[in-house]
């Protein structure tokens, strides 16, 4: 296998991601594109696909997240200080706690995800695509 320190510093970056604010899952991709630009084995093939794939699969999901969260947010507190209700208060106040669990389930997915592919490349073993 060719360079499987290089799939070790893109998988150890992409696992970074949320700790360093997309810094780190930014380089991973850039790096996995780079080495997949230049060619490699089918194996280091597919995990460095996987890296960049999971990468904008788990940036789109939170952007998407973000818009939705912001959304909802605002037409309940603007049907809250038209209407003034209690329920609409309350969901107003549990809405955060609600979009940081989905966040949270998410980042726990996209951290077994990697763990599965640094297995995965341990033993040598292509990731399916």
């Amino acid at each position: 296998m060719a360079n499987k320190n290089g799939l070790w510093f893109a998988y150890i970056a992409s696992f970074l991601t949320p700790f360093t604010l997309l810094t780190s899952g930014i380089v991973a991709i850039i790096y996995s594109g780079y080495q997949l630009n230049k060619g490699t084995d089918e194996v280091a093939y597919s995990h460095y696909y996987t890296i960049i794939r999971s990468f904008f699969l788990f940036f789109t999901f939170f952007v998407v997240l973000g818009v939705t969260a912001a959304t909802i947010t605002g037409m309940v507190a603007g049907a809250e200080y038209w209407v003034h209700s209690n329920v609409l208060h309350t969901v107003l106040n549990i809405l955060p706690f609600i979009g940081a669990a989905i966040a949270l389930a998410a980042i726990v997915a996209w951290f077994a995800k990697i763990v599965k592919g640094m297995k995965q490349l341990s033993v040598n073993q292509a990731v399916e695509m």
